[in-house]
């Protein structure tokens, strides 16, 4: 997924950089990119009010694992491991050791080798071998229950995450947007040479650490396992997560989040209650008290009719516990073998639900789980009660095509002040709170930029006002912005931006 990193970046940063990827194999160098600069040593538990242990395990004389050791006082002894992508680093996951530590749970946020702090090459071997010396860390501390650890994987952190899993034990699993390694192997050619691609591909493949697939270990691994796909990422990913589901070992939750793109995305399309979510399953696999509502739902489906357009009717039961006559919000997905995705809504009440999916094709698997906090729609069943920040991420959503180009310089000079209008009528919809209005500064500066040029009074006006409102949405500690967007934002790309509107404003006009 694209990443937006902090713009200073130090030339022996680059230089450093290149020559790791210089002498790794070539597959690691593609599926493992740290950041140019680390954010972990950036962006610190510290910096948001949180105490914390600053790790380092030694490996040899080159290699380290370093990160943070988050407790919790009210834990009893309940631990999070937390496994980042292959394009972030401990800088990068705040936003996920920040709930779950505010939900109770100790967290143990680490950099693989060659990541943020950790010294050493990031290669894929070292991805998953250097994890023993990790998890014979965390069992040697007197605060860690080794029957109440979980994994929390992302991306290529998912993929090391089931691996230890299967070789290290845990009681629960969290993997979102868990990928194929093989899938991500495979060669790219221009068709010109297939016996080249056929050597490519067998290079690559012979790279691969034994067991890295998740098709692999899934069967082998029993513990409780929540799964995290989107309608939004990859199709070759959500695809591979399936596969896996499907042949996981133990009890396994899918979560389809509609509307959404590759993690942290649905920090904001389901803002509140993704963080509920995780920390439901967190608890109830973790001997806590919990309530009803999370019990994993169980689906059952069968064909119906064929319809006029070529489609087919899907009847889907839905089986649930529920407390009395209370219902639940139910929403239903289902992942094609073509990968696209089908919803429906539902009520859950005296522990049944029925609904019914038109569907091209016969599902790969249909899942179930309640929403929180739904709200009864006569039109729709039911609708989300989004918190704030997902309701202005949703409606500046239909704009990041156009605020992409325009960061690109590739906006053209006729749709700035429609894209300027677009913007002001969604804040006049949903108010953008702070975090977004930071977001943006770089774009209110750009189009601020071209408007002030304008020899129509109103414009130049106008963007005058926008430049100012660039300097005001600045945050004041700039390293721990982030945003989990479509294009997720780490640190402050947008600082350069601000700093033009700052000098154009603070310049005498002509």
């Amino acid at each position: 997924m694209p990443r937006r990193h902090p713009s200073t970046v130090a030339a022996f940063a680059l230089a450093l950089l290149g020559g790791c990827a210089a002498s790794r194999n070539e597959l690691s160098a593609r599926l493992l990119v740290p950041p140019p600069v680390p954010l972990g040593e950036l962006v610190q538990p510290a910096d948001f009010g949180l105490a914390a242990e600053p790790v380092e395990i030694m490996l040899h004389s080159n290699a380290s694992l370093t990160g943070w050791w988050l407790p919790h006082p009210d834990a009893r002894r309940r631990t999070v491991v937390l496994f980042h992508d292959g394009d972030t680093d401990t800088g990068c996951v705040h936003p996920y050791y920040r709930f779950l530590h505010d939900a109770g749970f100790q967290v143990l946020a680490f950099d693989p080798r060659g990541f943020g702090r950790s010294r050493g090459e990031a290669t894929l071997q070292a991805w998953l071998h250097d994890l023993p010396a990790l998890f014979d860390w965390l069992r040697a501390r007197a605060d860690v229950d080794p029957q109440r650890i979980a994994l929390f994987g992302t991306g290529m952190g998912s993929v090391a995450a089931l691996w230890a899993a299967r070789t290290q034990g845990c009681q629960a699993l969290v993997l979102e947007h868990l990928p194929s390694v093989r899938a991500l192997a495979a060669p790219t050619h221009d068709g010109s040479s297939a016996l080249a691609a056929l050597g490519s591909g067998f290079a690559e493949f012979t790279s691969l650490p034994e067991e890295i697939e998740p098709d692999d270990n899934a069967p082998a691994v029993k513990v409780p396992a929540l799964f995290v796909a989107s309608d939004g990422e990859p199709v070759r990913d959500r695809l591979a997560l399936a596969r896996t589901f499907a042949r996981y070992g133990g009890a396994a939750e899918l979560w389809l989040l509609a509307g959404t793109g590759r993690a942290p995305h649905g920090m904001l399309t389901h803002d509140g209650e993704y963080q509920q979510r995780c920390r439901a399953f967190l608890d109830r696999t973790l001997e806590a008290p919990t309530d009803s509502r999370t019990v994993p739902l169980r689906t059952t489906w069968r064909a119906g009719n064929e319809r006029r357009d070529g489609t087919s009717s899907f009847e889907v039961e839905v089986t649930g516990v529920t407390e009395g006559d209370t219902r639940h919000a139910v929403e239903v997905a289902a992942v094609l073998p073509d990968g696209s995705c089908a919803f429906a809504r539902t009520w859950l009440q005296n522990g049944r639900a029925r609904t019914r999916l038109s569907l091209a094709q016969a599902p790969l698997l249909v899942t179930a789980s309640t929403v929180p906090n739904a709200v009864p729609d006569d039109a729709r069943f039911w609708r989300r009660e989004p918190t704030a920040l997902a309701r202005a991420g949703a409606s500046i959503d239909p704009l990041w095509a156009r605020i992409d180009a325009l960061r690109n310089d590739a906006l053209p000079p006729a749709e700035i002040t429609p894209l300027a209008d677009a913007l002001a009528a969604a804040e006049a919809t949903t108010p953008f709170p702070p975090l977004l209005e930071a977001e943006l500064a770089d774009v209110w500066s750009r189009l601020g930029q071209q408007l002030r040029q304008s020899q129509d009074p109103a414009l130049a006006a106008r963007g005058t006002s926008l430049l100012q409102r660039a300097v005001a949405a600045a945050p004041a500690a700039a390293q721990l912005h982030s945003w989990p967007g479509p294009i997720a934002t780490y640190g402050y790309p947008q600082a350069d931006a601000v700093e033009a509107a700052r000098q154009l404003l603070a310049a005498t006009p002509k």
